[in-house]
C-alpha cells in the first residue's frame, strides 16, 4: 500500500530534526572548534550527520517531480524572435573587453555564491537571477561572441564556477534554440547555474583528486545532485523546472545515469538541456586527473552519446547549429595551411562555418588590420583539421 502524501513530509521533517540535533551534539563535542566560518563541516562528519537525511529528501523530491504536470514544454513566444547577432566588423576593442570582463566576473560572482548557499546565507533567488541577468542583454545582441567564451578550455585547478557559468551560457543557447519563451530559458540558465553545487559538499580530497577516482570515490561524487537539491530547496523563488535540473542533469535517457536511473520521459527536457552542455564542458576544460580535448573532439563524443541514446538527437541538432561541429572559438586549419578561428556557426552546413584567419601559409601570426573572415560555405578552402587553443599564441578575443 502506497503511504499517503503527508507520510514524506513528516518523515523528512523529523530526519531534518534528528540532523540538527546531531549537528548540535557534534559542536558541543567540540568538533567544529578552530574552523573558519567559511570552512566546509569536515569530511567524516558530514558523512556521517548530513548524507542519510539528504538522501532521503532526493527521493522524496524525485518522487513529487514524477506526478509533476508538464512544465517543460515550450510556452509563449521564443527567445529567438527577439535576438539578432552582431557581426565581426562591428565589434570595438572596448566592447570586446568588456563582454570578457562579463564574463570574468560572473565566474567570481559563483564563487561567492556557492559559497553562501552552503552557508545557507542565501534565501532567494535574487542573486541567482542578476547573475543570469547580467548576460541576456550581451546573449540577445551577441550570442556568438559569448558562446566563444563558454567554449573556450580552463586550465585552472579548480574548475567548478567556471564550468558552472560555461553551462549556464551553452544552455541558455540551447533553450532558446529549442523555442523557448525568454522567462523558460532563465529558469533553464538559473538551473545550469546551479546545477553542481552539490559539489561544494564533496570533499576536495576527492573532487581535486590527481588521478582516477577508487569505486567508493566515485559513489561519493555521484552523491552532488542529490546534496545540490539539499542546499537549493530552502531558497525562496526557485521552481521545482529549476530544482529539477540540478537532480537530474546526470540522467541519461537511456536509464543509465544517476541518482535514480531514470529514463526516457522521467527525465525533463529542461534537465535534456542541461546534461549536454554540461558533458561538452567538462571535456573541453582541463581536469586534475585528464587534460583537456579539443571542442571538436568534445562536439564528436557529444554526438556519440546522442547517437547511443544517452543524450537527447534534438538538442544535439539544435547544439550544432549554434555551435557548428567545430565549435565557436575553436582553431582550426584549412587546405591552404592557414589557421582559422570559427567565428560564426552555418546552421545549414555543420562542416562550414565562417572563419578568421590568423596566419599565413607559413603559419606566422598576421597584424590585426590583416584578419580576414571566410565563409566557407561560399569558398573553396576547406576545414583539414581541428588544432588545440595553445597551437598559436591564442586569446579568447582574437579573429572576434
Amino acid at each position: 500500500m502506497s503511504k499517503p502524501e503527508h507520510y514524506w513530509d513528516t518523515r523528512r521533517d523529523r530526519e531534518i530534526r534528528q540532523t540538527l540535533s546531531e549537528l548540535r551534539a557534534l559542536a558541543d563535542a567540540g568538533y567544529f572548534e578552530g574552523l573558519q566560518p567559511q570552512s566546509a563541516i569536515p569530511d567524516e562528519v558530514k558523512l556521517q550527520s548530513v548524507i542519510s537525511a539528504q538522501l532521503s529528501k532526493g527521493a522524496v523530491f524525485a518522487r513529487k517531480v514524477q506526478v509533476l504536470k508538464p512544465m517543460d514544454n515550450p510556452v509563449g513566444p521564443a527567445l529567438t524572435q527577439f535576438m539578432t547577432q552582431v557581426m565581426v566588423r562591428d565589434r570595438t576593442e572596448p566592447y570586446k573587453q568588456e563582454t570578457r570582463k562579463l564574463f570574468e566576473d560572473a565566474v567570481g560572482q559563483v564563487r561567492i555564491l556557492f559559497g553562501k548557499i552552503v552557508r545557507g546565507e542565501i534565501a532567494s533567488n535574487s542573486i541567482i537571477r542578476a547573475i543570469v541577468g547580467s548576460f541576456m542583454d550581451t546573449f540577445m545582441k551577441d550570442q556568438n561572441l559569448l558562446l566563444n567564451l563558454a567554449a573556450f578550455p580552463q586550465t585552472g585547478l579548480d574548475y567548478l564556477y567556471d564550468h558552472s557559468v560555461k553551462m549556464c551560457l551553452l544552455s541558455l543557447s540551447l533553450a532558446s534554440a529549442a523555442g523557448y519563451s525568454r522567462s523558460q530559458s532563465i529558469e533553464i540558465a538559473q538551473g545550469a547555474l546551479l546545477a553542481d553545487v552539490g559539489m561544494m559538499l564533496v570533499p576536495e580530497r576527492i573532487r581535486l583528486k590527481r588521478g582516477k577516482l577508487s569505486e567508493s570515490e566515485q559513489f561519493e561524487m555521484r552523491k552532488h545532485p542529490i546534496l545540490g537539491l539539499s542546499l537549493l530547496e530552502h531558497i525562496h523563488g526557485l521552481s521545482e523546472a529549476v530544482l529539477v535540473i540540478p537532480y537530474q542533469h546526470h540522467e541519461r535517457i537511456s536509464g543509465n545515469g544517476y541518482p535514480d536511473n531514470r529514463s526516457g520521459a522521467l527525465v525533463s527536457r529542461f534537465s535534456r538541456i542541461v546534461s549536454i552542455a554540461d558533458v561538452f564542458t567538462a571535456l573541453i576544460n582541463q581536469r586534475t586527473y585528464r587534460e583537456s580535448i579539443v571542442p571538436y573532439q568534445a562536439m564528436v563524443a557529444v554526438l556519440s552519446m546522442g547517437g547511443a541514446g544517452h543524450l537527447d538527437g534534438e538538442n544535439i541538432k539544435q547544439f550544432l547549429k549554434t555551435m557548428s561541429i567545430f565549435p565557436l572559438g575553436s582553431l582550426v586549419r584549412l587546405t591552404s595551411g592557414r589557421v582559422a578561428k570559427v567565428v560564426s556557426p552555418n546552421a545549414s552546413e555543420f562542416t562550414k562555418p565562417t572563419v578568421s584567419v590568423l596566419t599565413d601559409e607559413s603559419g606566422s601570426p598576421l597584424p590585426r588590420i590583416q584578419i580576414v573572415q571566410i565563409d566557407l560555405s561560399k569558398s573553396e578552402e576547406k576545414i583539414v583539421e581541428a588544432l588545440p587553443n595553445h597551437s598559436i599564441s591564442n586569446s579568447p578575443l582574437d579573429g572576434f
